[in-house]
């Protein structure tokens, strides 16, 4: 009885182990695969437009809180 639950287990654990040795071979091909169809047919290139630069302010905020503060007291 021991014997036949250790064979079972074995066989679950080498049909695992067998499953990942396929599954990592696949998926080595087809990073082979896809790195040769993306130099036949190369996405294209999306350009990002640079963004604006807001213009600062701080100066004309500083000048108004300064006044403000000025006018309190």
């Amino acid at each position: 009885m021991l014997n036949d639950g250790l064979i079972i287990s074995f066989m679950g654990m080498g049909t695992v182990f067998t499953f990942l040795c396929v599954m990592i071979f696949v998926m080595t091909i087809m990073s082979k695969v896809i790195i040769k169809l993306n130099e036949i047919f190369p996405e294209p290139v999306k350009t990002v437009p640079q963004p604006v630069k807001a213009v600062s302010d701080d100066d004309a905020i500083a000048l108004a809180i300064a006044i403000a503060k000025n006018n309190i007291r």
